[in-house]
């Protein structure tokens, strides 16, 4: 396996001292979330309500970051026509295609790494925080949808949320706290794949904020018909415009192709 760059002999002491305490912190690689919050209902149900599963039906969509495909085949069972999963990881979409064949949606859905053909409806679930380039896949969506199409994404948490660094959150907001490097080199300790940067690592993690999408959506070919920072529960109080960064759970966003 290829050895990370940040290694001992090129920390800086300030790189060393952090590393040094997150090791002390966490010792052991966190546990991350597995999908069990939406086992029983369904993530499409849970983020985006009953309604957006009617409004599936009859349509071809591409689930654009399908993972290993339940969305896919939750839209495959809700009745959507077609639904092509997309991912860049091979390893996922084998297991995408033994889920939608377990399911019995295998002929409604097909699971690739890349496609020309368009569709009604595009959904991007918990994906635009993890796009090496993001903008590069919004004008993707814009060209693989047909005229009238939409976009519907959901994804969170940001980079501001308290637990914005995914696995490198450690305790809340630990990624803005420590640097890339040390952040990195505690990673190193449990996990071979080489990588040096928070982009780099398994499924990426681009720094994605609210405002940054905003204006990724804004300087797009899309109309932005919604942009929606849902706010976490208990901070609920305190979430507003000027707050939104620190306090929101998700956002949900639809971008329509005129």
């Amino acid at each position: 396996m290829p050895i990370p760059e940040v290694t001992k002999a090129r920390r800086s002491s300030w790189t060393e001292a952090q590393y040094k305490l997150l090791r002390r912190i966490a010792p052991t690689a966190p546990a991350t979330m597995d999908g069990s919050a939406f086992a029983a209902k369904g993530k499409l149900r849970t983020l985006l309500g009953e309604a957006f599963l009617e409004e599936v039906r009859g349509k071809t969509v591409i689930d654009f970051g399908c993972g290993e495909g339940a969305e896919a085949v939750e839209m495959a069972l809700a009745g959507a026509e077609r639904v092509i999963g997309l991912d860049i990881q091979t390893s996922l979409l084998e297991r995408a295609r033994a889920r939608a064949k377990q399911s019995g949606a295998e002929h409604r859905c097909t699971f690739t790494t890349e496609t020309a053909e368009t569709a009604d409806l595009i959904t991007s679930i918990d994906a635009f925080e993890h796009f090496t380039e993001p903008k590069r896949a919004l004008d993707a969506m814009y060209r693989l949808l047909r005229p009238g199409g939409t976009l519907v994404a959901s994804f969170g948490p940001t980079w501001y949320h308290p637990l914005g660094g995914h696995l490198f959150s450690i305790f809340p907001w630990a990624h803005l706290i420590f640097t890339e490097d040390a952040l990195i080199a505690w990673r190193s300790d449990f996990k071979t794949d080489g990588a040096t940067k928070f982009h780099e690592i398994a499924g990426g993690l681009n720094r994605m904020s609210i405002g940054r999408f905003e204006r990724m959506a804004a300087e797009s070919a899309f109309k932005v018909a919604a942009i929606e920072p849902v706010p976490i529960r208990k901070l609920r109080r305190v979430h507003c415009k000027w707050t939104r960064e620190w306090t929101s759970a998700i956002v949900r966003a639809r971008l329509q192709k005129t």
